[in-house]
């Protein structure tokens, strides 16, 4: 193998790592979303209950928001069990509520504050999002 094409193929490689450490840095190519006002917001808690069903609880109330019956609401869970298993790798328990957020530029976003984690439900389509806008009206 010649000597010239093996330092192009580690200038090659120096160079990459050198645009991927810039990126992260200065946030070329980064998709962020830019903050606006909040229009509803509410705190919530998921308690696995026997037999695979969840319990959504109203941290600020501590009253029962919602019941999910066991195999319904997969994205739901799906997106829960993202969250949680951040959580464990944090060792942070479920002390911290979750919280659902709809903002006015119409976002519905699941931010987890324990681990700074976040889901945007508007990303996967109508379905997805009615299931978690159930969760942020309360009940009167």
């Amino acid at each position: 193998m010649p000597r010239s094409a093996l330092i192009m193929a580690a200038a090659l490689v120096v160079f990459v790592f050198g645009l991927a450490i810039s990126a992260k840095i200065f946030g070329f190519g980064a998709f962020r979303e830019v903050p606006t006002a909040v229009l509803a917001e509410r705190s919530l808690r998921f308690v696995d209950v026997p037999g695979g069903a969840i319990t959504v609880m109203d941290a600020t109330t501590n009253t029962v928001a919602a019941e999910l019956g066991p195999g319904t609401n997969n994205f739901l869970r799906g997106a829960m069990r993202a969250l949680t298993r951040e959580r464990r790798a944090a060792s942070i328990g479920p002390e911290v509520p979750f919280r659902l957020v709809r903002y006015v530029d119409g976002r519905l976003v699941l931010h987890d504050p324990a681990t700074k984690q976040s889901v945007t439900v508007t990303s996967f389509g109508p379905t997805q999002v009615e299931s978690f806008d159930r969760l942020l009206v309360q009940s009167k």
